[in-house]
């Protein structure tokens, strides 16, 4: 079993890292957010989404009497880790996604992986209207953070017929983790992956499963 190294920049300094990009996304997004008061002591609790009109959900009414349709979120992902062959144990160590989300914008909700009583890696997700901003933030986070070791980065946006398209961020950084580390962005989930070392297979499959 691999032991973990705690990720050597705090929590702060990545979090201010991402309230700066956060800023840049939200112009690039059309104003998703508001820009944070300038002399504010923790910004990232001013970066809020704005009001957003729900959809009324498949087969319910709204007040003009339109029947809405509920936009797809993807499969249910502990029920794809069961049906995958995965079983799964509470995580204690730190995720980037809990690291740089806030609590009122959206619940990350982690779990280390095993098959066969072996640990295969990590998942951590969340679901929310402003995860493309927060996958823009965390891009350009985690760029001005790499070390001269990094390896493997892998950035790019994948088109597939007849399923939607997903943003793939990954890559290899001792400096940060051990493991190497894989977010997806699909649809309103973010997903954040590390990979125990040699396990690359089984999570790859994993991937593919969550995101249909």
């Amino acid at each position: 079993m691999i032991k973990k190294k705690t990720f050597p920049f705090t929590g702060s300094f990545i979090t201010a890292l991402v309230v700066l990009a956060v800023i840049d996304a939200a112009f690039i997004e059309k104003g998703i957010f508001v820009v944070p008061v300038v002399d504010t002591p923790n910004p990232i609790a001013r970066v809020e989404p704005q009001e957003v009109t729900e959809q009324p959900l498949q087969g319910s009414t709204s007040s003009n009497g339109a029947v809405g349709v509920q936009k797809s979120s993807g499969p249910d992902v502990l029920e794809t880790l069961v049906r995958t062959g995965f079983s799964f144990t509470d995580n204690k160590d730190t995720t980037l996604l809990s690291q740089i989300i806030p609590a009122d914008i959206a619940e990350v909700q982690a779990h280390v992986l095993m098959k066969d009583n072996d640990r295969v890696g990590l998942l951590a997700w969340t679901e929310s209207l402003q995860v493309k901003v927060y996958f823009i933030a965390l891009k350009e986070a985690l760029h001005s953070t790499f070390s001269p070791k990094m390896q493997d980065l892998v950035d790019e946006t994948q088109t597939r017929e007849d399923r939607p398209p997903r943003n793939l961020l990954t890559f290899l950084d001792p400096a940060i983790s051990e493991e190497r580390i894989v977010f997806v962005r699909i649809r309103e989930r973010l997903y954040e992956f590390h990979v125990s070392k040699g396990k690359d297979e089984e999570i790859f499959e994993l991937i593919e499963a969550l995101t249909n």
